[in-house]
Parts: C-alpha cells; structure tokens; sequence
C-alpha cells in the first residue's frame, strides 16, 4: 500500500481530517486513473467529515457522503486494502443516524477498515 494511502486512512482514523484530505489529495494527483474515481470517494468522505466536527454542518456533509458512496461502489468489496463494503455501508448507516437527529451526527464517525492479511506456511 502506498505510504500516502496509509497516512490519509490514519489521519482519517485519528480525527484529523483536514490533514487526511490533503495527503489522500497528494496520492490522488499521481494516481492512476482507474484508482481515481475510488480516491475522490475516500477525499470526498474526509472533506465531509471535517465539515461536520470543525463547523457543525450536518446537510451538507450528509449530501458528500451519499456523493462518495457512489463513487465507491464499484470497489467492493475491497480495494486497495481497503474494505470498501463495510466503509459505505457504516458511512451509510451513520449518514441516516446524522439525518434523522443532528445530534447524532457527534457520535463516533466510523473508520476505514483495512483488509487483514493471514499468511499460512
């Protein structure tokens, strides 16, 4: 996995979600095209959830992560190490929680997974 990739879902992990926009945006820019489309999901969901705990937006950052979702779908069930099919399907269940009572919206942001690797000798 790219160092980049790895630093953005850690940034993101950790809550520190301007910096995980801008280091996914780095990666993205060198990128190979076919990865493009699953980037703009991971930067969009960065960029929503920084918007929700920096400024307290609810709408908006709910829009970005239905917006991301779409762009992610087509790398279930993982990509890249990442788990992609739990990643929208938690982003979604927390997205309906934020609509249904704002409130809820500053509870716990789910993380991005990454796949675990078993060797076997």
């Amino acid at each position: 996995m790219d160092a980049r990739l790895r630093e953005g879902i850690r940034l993101f992990n950790s809550g520190r979600f301007f910096e995980s926009h801008e280091r996914l945006e780095e990666f993205y820019l060198g990128a190979k095209e076919k990865d493009k489309p699953f980037l703009e999901g991971l930067i969009r969901l960065a960029a929503a959830c920084r918007l929700l705990r920096d400024f307290g937006e609810v709408q908006g950052p709910v829009r970005m992560i239905y917006q991301a979702n779409i762009r992610l779908e087509n790398y279930q069930p993982t990509y890249l190490s990442v788990r992609v099919k739990d990643l929208i399907s938690a982003m979604e269940a927390w997205a309906k929680r934020a609509e249904a009572d704002a409130g809820a919206a500053s509870g716990e942001i789910p993380k991005i997974r990454l796949r675990r690797f078993f060797f076997f000798g």
